[in-house]
């Protein structure tokens, strides 16, 4: 019996990318596969199998395998930007404290003023 592939290239590509983009969009949901099986009228486990083989190095999958590493290169962008601003508040942070230092010791002055009157 000879191997027939039931499902183009282009409808393997398209489910596996869907759940690559899914897996991104919705982490917690564990129903993906069963969905996007459904929406591209795909076995669930056929797909199960691409996406395995797609976590495993196994074969790349156009934009998938882009999508794959495009999350690690975002995450550390907005790492770097929040270092960035996490560094500008400290710096803010610490100029107010030495203007908050300063106030306290006006107060002292005018309540010592006040006093005296």
């Amino acid at each position: 019996m000879v191997f027939e592939r039931k499902y183009s290239d282009e409808v393997r590509n398209a489910a596996v990318r869907r759940v690559v983009e899914r897996r991104q969009a919705e982490p917690g949901n564990r129903s993906i596969l069963r969905e996007v099986a459904e929406e591209f009228e795909v076995g669930e486990q056929s797909l199960r199998i691409w996406v395995k083989r797609l976590d495993d190095g196994m074969f790349s999958v156009g934009e998938a395998a882009k999508l794959r590493q495009a999350p690690r290169e975002r995450l550390l962008a907005r790492i770097a930007e929040l270092e960035a601003e996490l560094e500008s508040a400290h710096v803010r942070i610490g100029a107010m404290g030495e203007e908050i230092e300063v106030l306290k010791k006006a107060s002292v002055i005018f309540a010592a003023e006040l006093a005296k009157r």
